[in-house]
């Protein structure tokens, strides 16, 4: 079950590198709060902390990332 939720998140990755900047859910990603409080405690889990979890798990270099969710029918089967 684990499996095919890494698998689903790097399926949405790949298709969120290859969409265009203009699109809502890149700026989403790539942005920070720039004010704000945090409850205490441990922090929660961010969807980009997921994400290098995910990629790390499957030993896919971050600095590859991009090229290789460019080509999707390659970025498709490294994910499987």
């Amino acid at each position: 079950m684990e499996d095919l939720l890494i698998r689903k998140n790097l399926r949405w990755t790949g298709h969120l590198m290859r969409m265009s900047p203009d699109r809502l859910p890149k700026p989403v990603l790539y942005s920070q709060l720039s004010s704000g409080h945090r409850k205490k405690g441990r922090p929660r889990l961010r969807f980009k902390d997921t994400i290098k979890r995910n990629l790390k798990l499957r030993d896919i270099k971050t600095d590859s990332r991009t090229l290789l969710s460019q080509q999707r029918d390659n970025w498709r089967a490294i994910v499987k």
